[in-house]
């Protein structure tokens, strides 16, 4: 029987924003990673493809920056 060590908790390595687009025609909701220019999506839920808007990528780095990518964010009661 082997024995092993309980593993301390792990931090994050970094971050990612998740932006939530909804299916013009479903109402499917699909999350997408800061999409930086506009494409078409397909829908999981209906099949359909329609255009998104891209996020301001600036924005998304000032959050990371701000939150120096995820390691801001952690709790302080596990550090």
């Amino acid at each position: 029987m082997e024995v092993s060590k309980p593993v301390a908790p792990v931090k994050p390595n970094r971050m990612e924003l998740l932006f939530i687009y909804a299916c013009p025609f479903c109402h499917n909701e699909i999350p997408l990673i800061s999409p930086p220019r506009p494409t078409l999506i397909g829908c999981t839920s209906c099949q359909r493809k329609f255009p998104i808007i891209p996020v301001d990528q600036r924005s998304v780095h000032y959050v990371k920056i701000m939150l120096e990518n995820g390691m801001a964010a952690i709790d302080p009661d596990y550090m």
